[in-house]
Parts: C-alpha cells; sequence; structure tokens
C-alpha cells in the first residue's frame, strides 16, 4: 500500500498509530517498538509474502554477521558481508541488464523473464551495509535484535527511505523501550508534515504527471517546445513526488516519536551542482559520500602521495577528486535503475560536478548568480531526460528535440491564424489544442514556482509550531487533497 491509498490513511495508519501508543502508555516500550515491527512487517506484506520473508532471513543474516564482526572486526568477514549483500541486490534488480548486455556483445539471444524487484531494496540493502562498516570502525555497538529490527522494517522509510543511519535512529528507539522518548508530543508537528508531503504528492506531482508521461511515450515525436516542457514537467514531477514521500515520511517517523532524517531542502534553487546534490536525496549522496567516495579519495590521495610529496592543485584534483567523483555517480546512477539511461544520468550529474569542482580548484571568476542557476537547472533537465526515457534512443530524441530540432519556430496550427506573421505550422502532441496547452502550461508554471518558493518543512520538523494560519495551511491542503485523490498513484521512488 501506499501513503496516498485510502486503505492506509483510513485503514493502517490510525490503527497503528494507536496500538503502538497505547502499548507504549499501558504495556511498555519494549512492547510498543516490537508492536511497530510487527505492524511493518504486515505493512510489507499487503504487497508481498515472500518477499517479506527474504526481508526477515536478510535481517537475520546481517545481524548475524554484525555479531561476529563487533568481536572481530575482521575486514574479510566485513568484505564478504557487503559483497553479499550487494549480490542479493544485483540478482534481483540487476541479472537481467547485465544478461542482456553479455548476451549482446557475445550475439547470443536469450529470452528472459520480466525481474520482479523487492519493493526498497536498494534502500533497506544500503541500511545494513552502512551498519556493518560502522560497527567495523567501531562507531556503533551492535544493537538488541529487536533494536535492529525497527532499525531496518520502520514502515514509513522501509520502501523508499530516507536512508537512515543506526546512529540517527538507534538511541531514539532505545530511549522508547526505556519508557522515554517524547511520546505524543511531535504528532501536531507530524501531521502538518504528513499532509504537506501528501499534497505534494496528490495535488501537485500527480497532476503534472499526464504531460510528463504522454511525452515519454515511446516513438512519441516532440516539436522543440514540447520537448523542453516535457523535460521541465518530468523534473517538477520527480521533485514534488520523491520529496513528498520523504516529508510523509518524516510526519509518520515524528507521529510515533521518532525524527528521521530529511532529503530535500529547496534544491531547484541552487546556483551549482555540488549545493544541488547537498539539497537532493541527502541521504543517498550523504551515505555514497561516506562509503564510496571519502574511502576512493583517501586511497587515490595516498597513492599520490607515494609519487609526490607536495603535488600541485592541478594533479591533485586530476587523481584524487575527479576519478572518485565519476565513480562515485555513476555507481549512484546504476542505484536508481538497471540500464544505460541511468548510467548516463550518473555520467550527466558527474561531469558536472567535475566541472563545479575543477572550476573550484582552478580558482576562475564566478560567473553571475542567474548564470550559474540556468547552467545547473541546465545539467539537472539533460540528468532528468535520461532518468525518465524508456531507453537511450529516447533520451537523446529528446535531447536533440531540445537542443537541435529542424524548425525550432514551427508552431501549432491553432496558433498560427493568430499571430501577426507567418511561422511553419508542426505537428504537435502536448501543444496541439489549446485548451491542453494551457493547462500543461500552468501546471508547469505553477509547479515551477511553487519548487522554488516551497519551505522544506521536514528540515527542522520540531520547529512545526501551532498557529493559525499553520491550521489554516493545513485545512487548505486536505481541502485539495479530498478533492484531487483518486486511485492512487505510486511513488516514483518505488521502482528503486
Amino acid at each position: 500500500m501506499v501513503f496516498s491509498d485510502p486503505i492506509f490513511l483510513l485503514g493502517f495508519l490510525p490503527a497503528s498509530f494507536a496500538i503502538f501508543h497505547l502499548l507504549r502508555i499501558y504495556a511498555g516500550g519494549t512492547a510498543a517498538v516490537s508492536s511497530l515491527v510487527a505492524l511493518s512487517m504486515v505493512f510489507y506484506a499487503y504487497w508481498s509474502v515472500p518477499f517479506l520473508l527474504l526481508l526477515i532471513c536478510q535481517i537475520s543474516a546481517n545481524y548475524t554477521i554484525a555479531a561476529r564482526l563487533q568481536g572481530t572486526r575482521s575486514q574479510r568477514m566485513l568484505s564478504c558481508a557487503v559483497i553479499g549483500n550487494l549480490c542479493i541486490l544485483g540478482y534481483f534488480k540487476y541479472r537481467n541488464f547485465f544478461l542482456e548486455n553479455i548476451a549482446e556483445a557475445a550475439g547470443w539471444h536469450l529470452q528472459l523473464a520480466a525481474l520482479v524487484v523487492p519493493l526498497g531494496i536498494s534502500f533497506h540493502t544500503f541500511q545494513q551495509i552502512a551498519l556493518l562498516v560502522d560497527i567495523k570502525r567501531g562507531n556503533i555497538k551492535l544493537p538488541a535484535p529487536v533494536n535492529y529490527a525497527m532499525f531496518v522494517l520502520f514502515f514509513p522509510q522501509l520502501i523508499a527511505g530516507p536512508i537512515v543511519l543506526h546512529q540517527e535512529i538507534g538511541k531514539q528507539v532505545a530511549a522508547v523501550r526505556a519508557g522515554e522518548g517524547p511520546g505524543m508530543a511531535w504528532v501536531g508537528a507530524g501531521l502538518v508534515i504528513f499532509a504537506f508531503g501528501l499534497f505534494k504528492k496528490v495535488c501537485l506531482a500527480d497532476n503534472i504527471a499526464p504531460f510528463a508521461d504522454l511525452a515519454f511515450v515511446p516513438g512519441r515525436s516532440l516539436m522543440m517546445s514540447e520537448a523542453w516542457i516535457a523535460a521541465i514537467a518530468f523534473t517538477l514531477q520527480l521533485f514534488f513526488d520523491f520529496s513528498g514521500y520523504s516529508d510523509m515520511a518524516v510526519g509518520l517517523g515524528l507521529m510515533f516519536g521518532f525524527k528521521l532524517p530529511n532529503n530535500f531542502l529547496v534544491p531547484y534553487a541552487t546556483t551549482s551542482i555540488a549545493q544541488f546534490w547537498q539539497q537532493w536525496h541527502i541521504t543517498l549522496m550523504r551515505f555514497f559520500t561516506l562509503y564510496l567516495y571519502n574511502p576512493l579519495w583517501l586511497r587515490a590521495r595516498r597513492r599520490l602521495k607515494q609519487f609526490s610529496d607536495q603535488p600541485n592543485a592541478a594533479a591533485e584534483f586530476a587523481a584524487t577528486m575527479a576519478p572518485p567523483t565519476l565513480i562515485t555517480f555513476l555507481l549512484s546512477g546504476l542505484w536508481h535503475g538497471a540500464g544505460w539511461t541511468f548510467l548516463f544520468f550518473g555520467l550527466v550529474h558527474g561531469t558536472g560536478m567535475v566541472v563545479n569542482q575543477g572550476w573550484k580548484v582552478a580558482r576562475l571568476p564566478s560567473p553571475p548568480a542567474l548564470v550559474c542557476w540556468f547552467m545547473t537547472i541546465l545539467v539537472v533537465l539533460v540528468g532528468a531526460v535520461y532518468f525518465r526515457a524508456n531507453d537511450l534512443s529516447q533520451a537523446h530524441y529528446i535531447l536533440h528535440q531540445m537542443f537541435m530540432a529542424s524548425e525550432p519556430l514551427s508552431v501549432p496550427r491553432w496558433l498560427a491564424p493568430l499571430l501577426p506573421f507567418d511561422l511553419p505550422v508542426g505537428a504537435f502532441t502536448l501543444f496541439s489544442e489549446l485548451r491542453e496547452t494551457m493547462i500543461c502550461l500552468a501546471w508547469t508554471v505553477t509547479l515551477g514556482c511553487l519548487s522554488l518558493t516551497l519551505p522544506p518543512l521536514a528540515a527542522n520538523p520540531l520547529d512545526v509550531a501551532p498557529t493559525r494560519i499553520k491550521a489554516v495551511a493545513v485545512a487548505g491542503m486536505a481541502w485539495l487533497i479530498i478533492g484531487f485523490i483518486g486511485a492512487p498513484r505510486t511513488f516514483l521512488y518505488f521502482a528503486f
């Protein structure tokens, strides 16, 4: 079930909220946390019981390894555990991608069954890998079994993050089990943030989604203006969809007395690609920085020191910063999906990051803020085309139409008679009718403005104090949600 599903909103959420808090009050924190673990299993089993059993087996195996790792802190054991987790992830998510490419290179013909990827496998696998590494480093101690299960299974962040580190949730779980914690003091803030996220999903992302979906139909022809609107529409849909989910996850966590990390600030207002990734999918970039980029950078720096005690800035950048950055973003792209489009998505952002870093290292003059913002958004839009496209040929066609269309000044048939001068008439898809054009442009402009102005409430959730203005805002959002909610659309990041 998804958070915007009436079954969740009117059934699972109020029932789990009542069970948890009643047990916390009358039976103690351990009973409450145990019930929340069980309820999270029910939440996951609603989608697939067999994959719930797989998840339980993975949790059990990782906990056993973590217990042994704490006693020995063996690098070999950690490596085997990380490889084992990645093999599970690779089997379910990347099996067909690698087999198809091997078969194509070898000239073979394979008939592969469609993959069914366990929900959230990328997220909970990374969380468990991070815990194993932190135990090996001595940063944390092995939690109790119930605490570990809660760390992995807690349903608000189980399916699509945020990627939580044990340092963030472990002490909170222990406090609740000890009869401490905030109790119901955070419920009001949680409801506001949850409603805010639900509003983003149901009222904003789901209403601009049809225009992106229509534009990215395989074989669809687009004019230049439509290609740009398609890229912008999907970029906005992705932001409001995923940031909406992340806000809802933080809000749900607060309702149960747990503070989850924020995943988004205002990324589309940033003026560099480095700032963008400090404000977009924050917990994913934190994971890659801590557990991939930093070790690669440190190893490259040590190797460089072997050849030169005082390397110049250009050599140090080329040897220690650029390669780890590109590797990190390529793997980040592959993490998002098993396809060449996702690798190109990572390559676009990785190249942008390397240029950003190199510009600073070379101490080149900074362009005006508006130019920096435009270049950043351009990289984001190009990356979004690869992210959304069904294959590389569709991505390259849309990018070609965006930048090198043969008839860039073509207009729709309905617009031509209204112009005081003659322009070629093109075969438009999104803009074929006046009504559809106005609706598409209205949603795009509205969401574009909101993406630059809406505050990131989940960044400081405990500062969301009740006021009359917030009460009116929540009532307005609830009214709009009721008006727009229909058949629940799956969150985009459920696929990853």
